[in-house]
């Protein structure tokens, strides 16, 4: 009876630990995140490139979106770290990302953190597309010529919160 209580526990527990085996990417020479499991890759041509992870139970996705500047749009090193220092320089970056996720999107938060040295743009936001609405918690940044966009979509009242922090926790940024 015991070992039958053993097993069923074993088995149970066994999709919720292989779910939570923690797979290491690096983005660039020096930045990587946690993704809660391995994620696609979508590579365009070396000037993007785009990590996705959407889980099983469709609660929420994780994607890590990392442009390099320099091959798209010719910007250097040199111009982006004057471009940082410019006080509208994160309200761009915000711009930039909510225009991309249409009209109806809204900032909830926006706050701007400092992770290894390099200032952070962090949102929160909703969407609504096709009647389904999705909550996006969002880290924005430039790092030498790439611009680097950490994005959590809850997709379902079921996301885990523990996994959406780990992700944004387990940025390194490497100087």
């Amino acid at each position: 009876m015991i070992k039958r209580l053993i097993i069923r526990s074993f088995l149970f527990l066994s999709p919720v630990a292989a779910l939570s085996q923690e797979t290491r990417v690096r983005l660039t020479e020096k930045i990587s995140v946690g993704f809660p499991e391995k994620p696609s890759l979508n590579d365009m041509q070396g000037m993007a490139s785009i990590h996705t992870v959407m889980l099983p139970d469709s609660t929420a996705d994780f994607i890590a979106v990392v442009s390099n500047l320099q091959k798209s749009h010719g910007l250097t090193a040199a111009m982006l770290e004057s471009a940082k220092s410019a006080p509208e320089f994160m309200d761009q970056l915000q711009a930039g990302f909510m225009g991309q996720l249409g009209p109806d999107a809204k900032v909830i938060s926006k706050e701007v953190k400092e992770i290894g040295g390099n200032r952070i743009l962090s949102l929160s936001a909703a969407t609504e597309r096709n009647g389904r609405k999705s909550e996006l918690t969002i880290y924005i940044f430039v790092h030498d010529v790439y611009s680097i966009n950490m994005v959590h979509r809850k997709r379902a009242d079921g996301a885990s919160v523990d996994a959406r922090n780990a992700f944004f926790q387990s940025l390194q940024i490497a100087d």
